[in-house]
């Protein structure tokens, strides 16, 4: 009997060790400061697929672990920590990058583009390409590409109701701590930038601090910014996308097939979170939900050019000085925008 079971112990040793040894799988933190609420964030939508979308076409050897909320702290801080390697991956404001990669200034020219169609051409085309090898050479990140905001960005305040910009006399707006282009913004409507971290948004709003703050429609509801605002003006100057980042040793450290398929998945969940984009848009998430809660204006085109005339000058000077030698970033894309359809 003893000689048996020692025969069938060793017949099973010899069945455990011929098995596969299931490696662990590779973890990816992704942070992000939006809620994580897909459907009807679409940063959180992007988040979400790609984390799907990884865990399916790798068979679990790649897992996506997604820190919502701001909780690695603002766009700045989920950009530094990405730069460092202590994360693998963020999307974050432009404002949180151009500390580490100030070309993406350029992007900021307002009242660039004429419909969101034209701004997501231009922001997936040969400029951006141009962009992701220029940040792989200066930094330690690598530009997986641009989300979508969820349109251009609506103007709220408390206040009073906007159509034209001497209404914005003295307002208080929030500004992107360290981001030049958005304190000229406000500063030429002779509104007053507060710095404000995206973590402290909501409460400063909520107290008074700040009267009122530029986001687009579905970051609005997400962030419930329409509990705390009244007004809400519809002046399409800003299409401001959320960057993705990725910490470059990272994705190196990767087979040649895992970051492909990280590279193909985040592709694929820019595509996903457009389409939730335009649906959530449609929706009381959106811009028809917004309509509901805020009391909404939409300035003539007439209107629109006067802010066009009063902002644009002031905040390319800005950009031109921050960027010195790298000026021509701004030239490339208005170059992008004029060859676009």
């Amino acid at each position: 009997m003893d000689m048996l079971k020692r025969s069938l112990l060793g017949l099973a040793f010899m069945v455990l060790a011929a098995l596969p040894v299931r490696a662990e799988p590779v973890q990816i933190f992704l942070a992000h400061a939006q809620p994580q609420v897909s459907a009807s964030d679409p940063v959180a939508a992007v988040a979400a697929e790609f984390r799907r979308l990884l865990a399916e076409r790798s068979q679990g050897r790649l897992a996506v672990e997604i820190f919502p909320d701001g909780v690695l702290g603002g766009n700045r801080d989920m950009a530094s920590l990405t730069s460092k390697g202590v994360i693998q991956s963020a999307l974050v404001t432009v404002g949180g990058v151009t500390a580490l990669y100030p070309p993406l200034m350029a992007t900021q020219l307002p009242f660039a583009f004429d419909t969101i169609a034209q701004a997501r051409e231009v922001m997936a085309g040969p400029f951006v390409r141009d962009m992701a090898t220029d940040m792989a050479a200066r930094t330690k990140l690598t530009l997986l590409g641009f989300a979508d905001p969820g349109g251009f960005h609506v103007l709220t305040n408390l206040d009073r109701p906007i159509t034209d910009p001497d209404d914005m006399w003295g307002l208080r707006l929030r500004a992107i701590p360290g981001f030049a282009p958005l304190d000229a913004m406000i500063t030429a409507v002779n509104a007053r930038p507060v710095q404000v971290s995206s973590r402290d948004e909501l409460s400063m709003l909520a107290m008074g601090a700040i009267d009122g703050q530029m986001s687009p429609p579905a970051v609005i509801m997400a962030r419930n910014f329409d509990t705390v605002q009244r007004y809400a003006t519809f002046i399409d100057a800003i299409y401001s996308p959320y960057v993705w980042l990725f910490n470059t040793a990272a994705l190196n450290a990767m087979t040649a097939e895992d970051a492909a398929l990280v590279r193909q998945a985040a592709s694929d969940a820019l595509a996903f979170g457009r389409h939730t984009v335009d649906a959530v848009d449609k929706t009381e998430r959106g811009r028809v939900g917004l309509a509901k809660r805020l009391t909404v204006l939409t300035p003539s085109p007439q209107e629109r050019q006067q802010f066009k005339e009063t902002m644009q000058p002031p905040v390319e000077e800005a950009i031109v000085e921050a960027l010195g030698k790298d000026a021509a970033w701004l030239e490339k894309f208005r170059t992008a925008i004029s060859t676009s359809h």
